[in-house]
């Protein structure tokens, strides 16, 4: 089996090559099936990053559920800890640690109830996923166990398997553009 990190620069590769059109209209699929899931429908909490270098993009998965009436919370991290913090408008977001797009709040969100959409590099048929390599969701998913969790994922980052620790946490789904795994 390759090496995490041999994995997690090819899989970013190819996603970074993915053309316009193939990311919106992947986005647009998984979107339609992560907002019409049983748990997005009935959660009031949706927790849920926002897209990044050619990540399945959440902005229309976000604007949805402010549409329903559902709170929105968005990750912020701070040397080793993320936490979640309510936005109401993507104006709300700035450039925070690696560039990605993070909320100004200030109070943090209990993490008790509610839906995670989480984001990845690389994941396998057994719901394995290999993230940026920092540990982020895994320990803030760790300490908040209550909530579910859908990874979305476009189907080029669907690999037979990834290495994985005891530590990792594995999404209850994957959503791609043609499946859920």
């Amino acid at each position: 089996m390759a090496k995490k990190e041999e994995i997690r620069q090819e899989i970013l590769k190819k996603r970074l090559d993915i053309s316009p059109v193939e990311w919106q209209n992947g986005t647009e699929s998984i979107t339609k099936e992560v907002t019409a899931h049983a748990w997005f429908r009935e959660a009031t909490d949706i927790y849920c990053y926002v897209d990044c270098r050619k990540e399945a993009g959440t902005k229309l998965i976000i604007e949805e559920a402010w549409r329903l009436g559902k709170t929105v919370w968005v990750p912020r991290t701070a040397g080793e800890e993320m936490d979640f913090y309510e936005i109401h408008s993507f104006t709300e977001l700035s450039r925070g640690c690696f560039g990605v797009l993070e909320p100004e709040g200030t109070t943090a969100a209990d993490g008790s109830d509610g839906l995670m959409i989480m984001p990845g590099v690389v994941f396998d048929e057994h719901r394995g996923r290999l993230g940026y390599g920092k540990g982020y969701y895994d320990r803030y998913l760790s300490k908040h166990p209550g909530l579910h969790t859908i990874a979305a994922a476009f189907d080029l980052q669907i690999v037979d398997e990834v290495p994985q620790e005891d530590e990792d946490v594995r999404p209850q789904l994957i959503i791609t553009e043609t499946r859920t795994i």
